[in-house]
């Protein structure tokens, strides 16, 4: 048995294991909110909590499986090597985020101000950053350490880039079309949700933008691991970016629904738009210059062939 179908196995029982078990956590988490009078989460984002969960504690539970040795293999050293790459990565998706605002607001697109109280503020910007480093850690580790790796020690390079990304692009879309709450237990809550998770692909043309920002993101993120060996800085980057997006509202709002072709008119907003796109492809000039001393990524000669 091969590493690709090995870790197919894994997904399928990560997504089994978190079918059965969205339904419990939906079931706590209202009876959570309901008593601390907080606004309720919508089943989408329990499930996908979950999974992450199930992730996490089948990855740790089946490494032999998947024949995945020490962490540093999946390209997380200890972290006073990698201090240096997190804050770089960081500070550039920020930065980048900061500008493209900036721009935002010069096209009269994005009013900014403060729209939030101090409370709320540090609230959400908290909540963001948990986010940023919870999902920059763990879809880091999936998609570069894992997915991205595997196929450069197994075939072209540029067939690694491809691939990785394009999935890793198009896992975004895999939701359902319109929020929605579980308002009783229901055990095949998690097995509805996971069938009608597709339904965005019935429009394939309307989810071309977003494909194509979230596959250039990939494409950053995956060549920041392969030039430094390691991939602090694609999560400095991932976590950076997805903070920035979260907390952008604390400092201002959209003056409309429809941000254009500059910004982005199709979901997810921003991402689908140019101007992110050639922020991206600046971002990916400023890697390429940082880590031109660095050995980088060791992997197996097939991976190095050219196209």
């Amino acid at each position: 048995m091969n590493s690709y179908q090995r870790l197919f196995i894994f997904l399928l029982c990560a997504l089994a294991l978190t079918c059965i078990l969205s339904p419990w956590f939906a079931l706590g988490a209202d009876e959570f909110v309901d008593r601390w009078r907080l606004e309720r989460y919508p089943f989408s984002r329990i499930f996908n909590r979950t999974f992450m969960i199930s992730a996490i504690v089948l990855f740790f539970l089946f490494r032999r499986f998947l024949k995945i040795g020490k962490l540093s293999g999946l390209g997380i050293v200890r972290l006073r090597q990698g201090r240096g790459d997190l804050i770089i990565g960081w500070t550039l998706a920020v930065s980048s985020m900061a500008g493209l605002i900036i721009a935002m607001s010069i096209a009269d697109v994005f009013e900014p101000y403060f729209r939030l109280s101090l409370s709320r503020s540090l609230s959400r910007a908290a909540s963001a950053l948990a986010s940023g480093v919870f999902a920059g850690f763990l879809e880091e580790i999936f998609f570069r350490g894992i997915l991205f790796k595997e196929l450069l020690q197994h075939g072209r390079r540029v067939r690694a880039f491809i691939l990785a990304n394009l999935f890793y692009s198009a896992v975004h879309f895999v939701k359902p079309g319109e929020a929605y709450f579980v308002d009783q237990f229901d055990p095949l809550a998690g097995f509805r949700h996971l069938f009608y998770t597709f339904t965005p692909f019935l429009d394939p043309v309307t989810l071309l933008p977003g494909i194509f920002g979230l596959f250039l993101i990939g494409f950053v993120l995956s060549y920041a691991f392969l030039r430094t060996g390691n991939l602090y800085l694609a999560i400095g980057l991932h976590a950076g970016w997805i903070f920035s997006l979260k907390s952008n509202r604390i400092f201002g709002n959209y003056t409309r629904d429809d941000l254009g072709w500059l910004f982005g008119s199709a979901d997810p907003k921003i991402v689908s738009g140019v101007a992110t796109w050639i922020g991206v492809l600046i971002v990916l000039v400023l890697v390429h210059g940082l880590t031109r001393n660095r050995c980088g990524l060791a992997v197996g000669r097939s991976s190095s062939k050219e196209v």
